[in-house]
């Protein structure tokens, strides 16, 4: 299964600015201490991680099919254990904020993990059916 690169970029790119525009128009909402010190930097963080990740996948696959669960679940631990990486040296270098950043960070990590779900769910939907 071979990821349509162009079609996941453009609709990545829509959703991480509508989601970075929501989350900051949410903080001027909420009081300071509900707001990572830098939550202005997670948005970017997720897009060019997923961007890299799915580049990488394509890479990896090209056009073998057989290749793709592998190359997938394999990139996907990869950056999950990144992910856990900069929690916890977030959270060792600015404890006072760590729970915070922690919430929002993961908030972030499931509307992109879901994302990502539905792009490849629709993306296999299609394939198997056609065009």
């Amino acid at each position: 299964m071979a990821i349509d690169l162009t079609s996941f970029t453009k609709q990545l790119t829509i959703f991480a600015v509508l989601l970075f525009l929501f989350y900051g128009l949410f903080s001027l909402w909420i009081p300071d201490r509900f707001t990572p010190q830098f939550y202005w930097a997670i948005g970017p963080f997720f897009y060019v991680l997923v961007m890299l990740s799915k580049y990488l996948l394509v890479l990896l696959t090209g056009k073998k099919n057989n290749s793709f669960d592998l190359n997938f679940i394999s990139i996907t631990v990869i950056r999950f254990l990144l992910y856990v990486g900069v929690l916890l040296l977030y959270a060792f270098l600015f404890p006072e904020d760590a729970i915070v950043f922690i919430i929002t960070f993961f908030v972030f990590y499931f509307a992109f993990t879901l994302f990502e779900v539905v792009f490849i769910y629709r993306d296999f939907k299609e394939k198997q059916t056609g065009p």
